[in-house]
C-alpha cells in the first residue's frame, strides 16, 4: 500500500510542477502543458475499466515520461516560487482538471493488479 500512495503522490507532484512555471518558460510551459493533458487524458481513458486504465497510462508512461520529467525539472529550476499570476490564468483550470483525472484514477484503480504492475514496471527515479 505504500508503494501504491507513494505512485499517488509521485501523481500529484508530477502536476504540481506546473506550479514552477512562471515567466521565463516559454515553449516549454506549453510543452509540459500538452504532455500533462495527454497524461489525464490517459488516465481518463477506460473510464471504471483499470486494466484499460493500466494499458493507456502504460503506453502514456513508457513514452512520455523522461520529457515531462525533463521539463518539470526545467521548470522548477527556472520557477522555484511557482507559477505566475498570467500562467495560472492560462493554465489554472486546466492543470485543475488534469490533476482530478490522474488522483480519481489513482484511487480507483490503486488495488487492481494490473494498474499497480503497470505503474511498478513503468517506475521512474
Amino acid at each position: 500500500m505504500q508503494t501504491k500512495l507513494k505512485y499517488l503522490l509521485a501523481g500529484v507532484s508530477l502536476t504540481v510542477a506546473i506550479g514552477a512555471c512562471s515567466k521565463g518558460g516559454g515553449g516549454a510551459v506549453d510543452a509540459f502543458m500538452k504532455l500533462d493533458t495527454e497524461k489525464a487524458a490517459a488516465f481518463n481513458a477506460g473510464g471504471e475499466d483499470c486494466v484499460a486504465k493500466a494499458k493507456s497510462v502504460g503506453d502514456w508512461r513508457a513514452k512520455n515520461t523522461a520529457k515531462y520529467k525533463e521539463l518539470q525539472q526545467k521548470l522548477k529550476a527556472e520557477w522555484p516560487d511557482g507559477p505566475p499570476k498570467d500562467v495560472q490564468e492560462k493554465y489554472g483550470e486546466t492543470m485543475k482538471a488534469n490533476k482530478k483525472a490522474v488522483m480519481g484514477a489513482m484511487m480507483a484503480c490503486t488495488n487492481d493488479p494490473a494498474f499497480s504492475k503497470m505503474m511498478d514496471d513503468t517506475k521512474t527515479e
